[in-house]
């Protein structure tokens, strides 16, 4: 592609098992993960690190080059590639997620866990499956 350096900047991410799977399924190259790393928006949410490829991105005068890579999204933890995928409105989602992970009850209540209605507990009774 001309105008861009041919040096990709991937060695600090690990690619998962699951990711290179993904990436061979869905015809997602090293290039193009370098790419979107590159020149990808960047948004934190739930934990990971999403980077999403969109129109936006596409640097000017290689709207052509790089048409296809718009949709193209990674999610990343802890310096690991989870996944790799593509989807136009991906961003909408991604934005709707919450900024961290929910925190897990210590001590669930006992008859959340059994869906068993006690003497007490009426008011918990909703919350069973």
């Amino acid at each position: 592609m001309t105008g861009m350096t041919e040096k990709m900047n991937i060695a600090k991410l690990h690619i998962s098992r699951h990711a290179a799977r993904r990436m061979a399924r869905r015809g997602i190259t090293l290039r193009d993960l370098d790419l979107t790393l590159r020149f990808g928006r960047k948004i934190h949410r739930t934990g990971v690190t999403f980077y999403f490829f969109g129109r936006r991105q596409i640097p000017r005068g290689l709207e052509r080059q790089l048409e296809r890579l718009v949709g193209t999204t990674l999610i990343v933890a802890d310096g690991q590639l989870i996944t790799a995928y593509r989807n136009k409105r991906a961003i909408a989602t991604i934005k709707k997620k919450p900024k961290r992970r929910a925190k897990l009850l210590p001590n669930p209540v006992p008859a959340l866990l059994t869906c068993a209605p006690m003497a007490d507990d009426r008011p918990l009774w909703g919350f069973c499956a």
